[in-house]
């Protein structure tokens, strides 16, 4: 069991005040204010009560296991929420949050009024959202990659834009950190994708390929690549799916997908498909697929069966596929996909991205698995009820 409170002093840098250890992180149209977990007192809570919607605890999926927390069922997308016998006050709330971070959450009551998130461990790296900045800024600054945080509200209680966001940050002496700022800050001084071989990959079916194999945080990773110039292309990132791709499941349309992607590139004799390794059954692995499959059998539909082994609907993120494309010179992307995570993933590392849809016809047995991705997770589905 860790303790995040036992501080590594080596990298400890200490602080005064709470200005000094607060944050704000912006966009055009969204900012939030972020504390360091292990800086987090009674007066910070306060802050972000007056200040901001509802308190969220950032932290990787590991710390979440070794903490138990993901005994809870996750709500929405990466979300759990808990609570402790209902007192909202700043000194119920920090009570709370300090049992979570010590996982004494025997008697935690589900669901409640503080939000865990369920965030990469490469933050910005992996995936560009507001709760890995805000574990990116904690890590930089020395602290465990553990964030306390909310989304800033402005005067009407709405969300708060740039200026506001910027004028808060000003009139309270928070230093302010823009999205972008830090995404480019990252990519500059951090690579996260080595590329380690190319070789030539004849294929039986779609022509021949050059194979570019990357080492990454998140395991190997392959690019098929066709054409040299590969400023403006199309592009199909697809997620590992052994049970499609390879044995040709009926369960889902990823194997399919695939070999409409291959067929693309081949016609447009240029183009880019990166197997992500890691991405199976949403991010769970192949043995967890395999058991939301059989509570897909007993009833479940494929985001209630993902919720019920305790993971979120879908624990993929992009910034790894990005960081190829970038690497492979791609710089406006067409890209083949009916997830418009992608498509909103991609663009925050500065792509262009127009989307080319990838439908599949829809067979009896895969069916309800598809209308699930369309009304739950928001895939771009044309599908006959």
């Amino acid at each position: 069991m860790i303790n995040i409170f036992e501080k590594n002093l080596k990298n400890y840098i200490p602080h005064l005040g709470v200005n000094d250890m607060g944050y704000v992180i912006y966009k055009d149209d969204r900012a939030a204010i972020c504390f360091p977990a292990e800086e987090i007192d009674r007066e910070k809570i306060n802050v972000l009560m007056k200040n901001g919607d509802e308190i969220r605890i950032a932290m990787p999926w590991k710390i979440i296991e070794s903490l138990g927390l993901n005994s809870f069922k996750f709500e929405g997308k990466n979300l759990i929420s808990v609570d402790f016998n209902g007192d909202l006050t700043a000194s119920g709330r920090l009570r709370a949050i300090r049992k979570i971070l010590s996982g004494d959450v025997y008697d935690a009551k589900f669901p409640g009024k503080i939000f865990i998130e369920e965030v990469k461990e490469n933050g910005v790296l992996e995936r560009p959202g507001f709760g890995e900045a805000a574990i990116d800024v904690a890590k930089m600054k020395g602290y465990s990659p553990i964030s306390v945080y909310a989304f800033l509200l402005n005067q009407e209680g709405e969300f708060a834009d740039k200026s506001y966001a910027l004028k808060f940050a000003e009139e309270n002496n928070f230093e302010a950190f823009s999205m972008e700022e830090l995404i480019s800050k990252r990519l500059r001084e951090e690579k996260a994708v080595k590329r380690v071989v190319e070789t030539r990959l004849p294929t039986k079916f779609y022509g021949e390929f050059k194979a570019i194999g990357y080492e990454t945080p998140i395991g190997e990773v392959v690019a098929l690549v066709r054409g040299e110039n590969l400023e403006e292309c199309v592009v199909r990132i697809h997620s590992e799916c052994l049970t499609g791709d390879v044995f040709h499941s009926l369960r889902c349309d990823c194997g399919e997908q695939l070999e409409k992607a291959l067929k693309k590139i081949d016609s447009e004799n240029k183009g880019v498909l990166i197997y992500m390794k890691g991405h199976e059954g949403r991010g769970i692995g192949l043995i967890n697929k395999l058991m939301a499959y059989k509570l897909q059998d007993e009833g479940k539909d494929t985001v209630e069966a993902n919720l019920e082994l305790g993971f979120p609907p879908d624990m993929r993120s992009y910034g790894i596929a990005a960081q190829i494309l970038l690497d492979l010179g791609v710089k406006k992307v067409r890209l083949m996909t009916n997830n418009p995570e992608k498509i909103e993933e991609l663009k925050s590392y500065g792509f262009e991205v127009v989307r080319e849809p990838i439908e599949i016809e829809p067979s009896e047995e895969n069916l309800r698995y598809l209308k699930a991705k369309r009304e739950k997770l928001g895939h771009f589905l044309c599908i006959n009820d």
